[in-house]
């Protein structure tokens, strides 16, 4: 999630939407009070400079704690440590602060109703942006990505199972952010002023921020990936589904499927 006081814009960062390669291109025209709680760890990896408010949060975050909790990050953001740890710290404090903030265990990727509530000026006054994805191909991705540290991870069909039962499988499933609808809805009407889809991802993110006078030159990094098969028959990420997952899913984002017209069938993506 990123709220620009300097370009006055909000990017509702949905899951798995290339969302983290956006807010890393985003922040290089981001000014100091601008709030960017998403991707901190790739942008810093990049040598881009994060906003001075994020900072700061951190550091008022570690205010709240007792001189002897966390003694490791408070050495950090003092500069008694390698550059990797002090960035460690900042993403760590920062998210925390905004975690209690915003009530959001993942304020990154937060409800659209959280950041209204807490930020009720910039909320009316600026424009709002997210990224949508076919739900079908999005959680195959979802589940290589939070299975990729797993030493026994689920198979497809138990991690579908596991979201629409609402079981975390040992946090391996979001349960609170599996589904992007709350993300850029409030009472299941969609209160972004650009929705782009990832299926057409540069194209509509270039025409999205032109009209809405964002600075965007094109330029992705891929900030997270690689983890779902690029060769093979598991490289179609259709290939996951028997018939009783592919009806599975749908019933579970029917909102944004109906919404946006998503069917089951080949993607580019």
């Amino acid at each position: 999630m990123i709220i620009s006081h300097k370009h006055r814009y909000i990017f509702l960062h949905c899951r798995k939407t290339a969302g983290s390669s956006i807010s890393v291109s985003l922040a290089r025209d981001l000014g100091p009070d601008d709030l960017m709680l998403s991707a901190l760890s790739e942008t810093m990896a990049e040598g881009i400079a994060i906003p001075q408010r994020v900072t700061q949060a951190a550091r008022d975050q570690l205010k709240t704690q007792p001189l002897f909790q966390d003694t490791s990050k408070r050495l950090a953001l003092w500069g008694l440590g390698s550059e990797k740890a002090r960035q460690h710290a900042i993403k760590k404090l920062a998210l925390q602060y905004y975690r209690d903030k915003l009530d959001e265990p993942q304020p990154q990727h937060s409800y659209a109703s959280s950041i209204a509530r807490e930020f009720p000026r910039e909320w009316a006054e600026y424009s709002k942006f997210c990224v949508v994805r076919n739900p079908w191909t999005k959680t195959v991705s979802d589940y290589f990505w939070r299975i990729k540290n797993s030493a026994n991870p689920p198979d497809f069909a138990e991690f579908v199972a596991a979201i629409e039962r609402g079981d975390s499988l040992g946090d391996i499933v979001r349960v609170r952010y599996h589904d992007n609808w709350p993300l850029y809805t409030i009472d299941n009407e969609i209160i972004a002023d650009e929705v782009v889809r990832f299926e057409d991802l540069v194209p509509g993110l270039t025409a999205a921020c032109a009209r809405l006078n964002i600075p965007f030159d094109g330029w992705l990094p891929r900030a997270k990936g690689n983890h779902r098969p690029k060769s093979g028959k598991k490289a179609d990420p259709l290939s996951f589904y028997t018939p009783e997952l592919r009806d599975t899913v749908g019933r579970l984002y029917e909102k944004e499927i109906e919404t946006f017209g998503y069917t089951f069938g080949p993607t580019s993506a």
